[in-house]
């Protein structure tokens, strides 16, 4: 069994002055852990593997090419690969877990 705590690992991000770090990893898997704060840039980008985020803390803006949706704790939202997305407008310290299936950069071309 594997356990993390999103929390801990975001506590560690901002102390390190990091946005993000993978948890996780299995070939089936991985996980992320990201943070970002006012000001912070998610630059516009897709992944290859199907993404499911899972919004920990604060709010912000989930940007696809075909629509923007406001994102809060507790909201779960999956991206198809090739999706071009990005977080914007960050409302405060804003932390969410990321799962990649599978595991991130195992279907790069």
């Amino acid at each position: 069994m594997d356990k993390i705590n999103v929390t801990d690992i975001a506590d560690q991000l901002a102390e390190d002055g990091e946005m993000e770090t993978e948890a996780m990893r299995a070939v089936s898997f991985s996980l992320q852990v990201m943070r970002f704060e006012p000001g912070d840039e998610d630059p516009m980008h897709a992944h290859a593997e199907e993404e499911i985020y899972r919004i920990d803390m604060g709010e912000a803006t989930l940007v696809t090419d075909d629509e923007s949706v406001a994102v809060e704790p507790g909201d779960v939202v999956h991206l198809r690969p090739g999706t071009d997305h990005q977080f914007t407008d960050f409302d405060g310290e804003f932390v969410v877990t990321v799962m990649y299936a599978p595991a991130e950069g195992s279907q790069a071309t």
